[in-house]
């Protein structure tokens, strides 16, 4: 643990990831800014940690609308004061299941307007801040082994987690030499209500399934650190391993040179 955060922002904190985020900050006595466009459902988890001592403010937001993300920083700032910690992590899985070919693409635009446009309008109303104050934050985005590991049906989610991965290395390189740190976070197989009735059995793919709480505790143990990727399944150095074995064999296939002399 590189950074004690005394004040926390969370985005999509009304329920699995983002309310666990929400949840272990709060448990470290970090005073939280909540947000989701789910207000009902925010105000209700949001008081469930204040009825346990928890310092929290719920903001219904909708982070698609550019003015609702300026809005939720300017109330952010005058709560908190300095912020210590930024959860980009509202996020939304849209049509599975279907080839690229016949997702809507109305749908595809929602995705991408909530994944990946959402997040870049948080990065923008909230950095520029933060490097004002000229002291240590953290910035974690939140994306997914789908940003490296991609199977059939799945083309909206996984062409914006590829967006919002390409963002956050962007934004880490922008960064560089600032107090500000970046990481984002690659979490794969996690039980949550957004994807609980989306996963397969796991008997069937092999694949490991964790908690949201445990999402949260690999994040808690990245803040402050240099550490850009949060890898959480245990079954990540394989499925990642897997694409980039395929990426070198069609590269050595297409540029023989590249295999080494014996």
């Amino acid at each position: 643990m590189y950074l004690q955060p005394r004040t926390a922002v969370v985005t999509g904190a009304a329920s699995g990831i983002g309310f666990a985020l929400s949840a272990r900050l709060a448990r470290s006595g970090a005073e939280v800014v909540m947000t989701d466009i789910a207000g009902d459902g925010l105000a209700r988890r949001a008081g469930e940690l204040a009825s346990l001592g928890a310092k929290v403010t719920a903001v219904a937001a909708d982070l698609t609308d550019p003015a609702a993300v300026g809005a939720l920083a300017d109330t952010a700032f005058e709560r908190l004061g300095e912020i210590d910690v930024i959860c980009n992590n509202a996020g939304v899985v849209g049509p599975v299941g279907m080839p690229l070919w016949a997702v809507p693409l109305e749908e595809m635009r929602q995705v991408l307007d909530v994944n990946y446009w959402a997040h870049l309008y948080v990065a923008r109303a909230f950095v520029p801040r933060l490097l004002s104050c000229g002291r240590p934050a953290h910035f974690v985005q939140t994306a997914s082994m789908s940003a490296f590991a991609v199977g059939a049906g799945t083309a909206a989610y996984a062409a914006s987690k590829h967006a919002d991965l390409a963002a956050a290395r962007s934004l880490r390189a922008d960064l560089d030499g600032s107090p500000v740190r970046v990481s984002v976070l690659c979490p794969g197989r996690v039980d949550t209500p957004m994807t609980r009735g989306l996963m397969a059995p796991r008997s069937a793919t092999g694949a490991t399934t964790i908690t949201a709480d445990e999402v949260a505790e690999a994040v808690w143990g990245a803040l402050g650190s240099d550490q850009f990727y949060i890898f959480t399944n245990a079954d990540a150095p394989a499925r990642i391993g897997d694409q980039f074995d395929d990426v070198w064999r069609h590269l050595k296939s297409e540029r023989p040179w590249l295999e080494p002399s014996a």
